[in-house]
This record gives C-alpha cells, structure tokens and sequence, in this order.
C-alpha cells in the first residue's frame, strides 16, 4: 500500500508542455494529506474492529461458560430433587413401619389388658362367691343365737349358776 510520504515524493518527468509544477505539487500535497488521514482512521478501525472481535470472543466464552453452568445448575437441581423425593420416600417408609410397630404394640397392649381384666374378674367373681358364702354362714351363725334354742340353754346355764351358788 502506498503511503502518504510516496505520494509526497512522488517525481514526474518535464515536458515541453508540461503541467505547473506548483499545482502539481499543491494537489499531491492534499490527496497525501487526505491519504494519511484516511490511512490512520483505516487503522484505528482495524484497531476497533479487532478490540471487537476480542471482546465478542470473551463474551461468547462466557456465555458458554454460562449456558454450561445453567446445564450444571439444572442437572444438579434435578439431582437435588431426585435425592429429596428417594429420602421422602424412606422417611414415610421408616414411618409407616414405625406405625405398624406401634400398632402391633398397641395391639399386644390390648390383649394383655383384657387378659389381665379377664383374670382380675375371675379372681373377683372366685373372691365374691367366697364372701357370699361367709356372709351365708354369718347368716347361720346369727340364726343359731337368736333362736329360741340359744335362749334356752342361756336359762338353763342361768338357773344351773343359781344352784351353785
């Protein structure tokens, strides 16, 4: 590519008729000026444009490496969740068969109660018939004292004690 310094150096042959020296020199001096500016604004755009590129490639490397952690992210929430429903299922599980234990407990508890109140009504019943039976022979008894044969013998014994005396 040609340079503005060419341009200003260039050097053109004489002719007889040849063109005016000055003008020459004066538009060359401004199509060299217009070149250098354009030159130079042509490699600041060079400049920009690959300062671009480089921060378009660092953009596009974090997106990636964005899009790969939302990947990794969602893979792990799905993870999470996974393990939460596997150990909510254990739990209720564990919990289930902590009720039937419970149940089955509670049952035991039962049949021990109406063994144990079946025995206690046997022994009361056993101890109630037992007590009617005294309170029969008390009966008994009381009809012995108060009949008139006790009244006899208590005179007889009275008069026998009169005689003794």
């Amino acid at each position: 590519m040609i340079t503005g310094m060419e341009i200003r150096n260039q050097q053109f042959r004489k002719s007889i008729r040849g063109l005016n020296e000055e003008e020459v020199k004066n538009f060359i001096e401004r199509i060299a000026l217009d070149y250098e500016s354009l030159y130079g604004e042509n490699a600041q755009l060079k400049e920009t444009v690959q300062r671009l590129e480089h921060e378009i490639t660092r953009y596009r490397r974090i997106e990636e490496t964005m899009n790969n952690t939302l990947i990794l992210a969602q893979q792990t929430a799905e993870n999470h969740k996974i393990n939460a429903r596997k150990e909510a299922d254990l739990i209720l599980e564990e919990a289930k068969q902590k009720i039937f234990e419970v149940l089955m407990s509670y049952q035991d508890v039962v049949k021990r109660v109406n063994t144990f109140n079946a025995e206690m009504k046997g022994q009361m019943t056993g101890q109630l018939e037992l007590l009617e039976k005294n309170q029969q022979k008390m009966a008994e008894l009381s009809e012995v004292f108060k009949g008139n044969d006790l009244k006899a013998m208590l005179g007889n014994l009275e008069v026998a004690s009169n005689l003794d005396e």
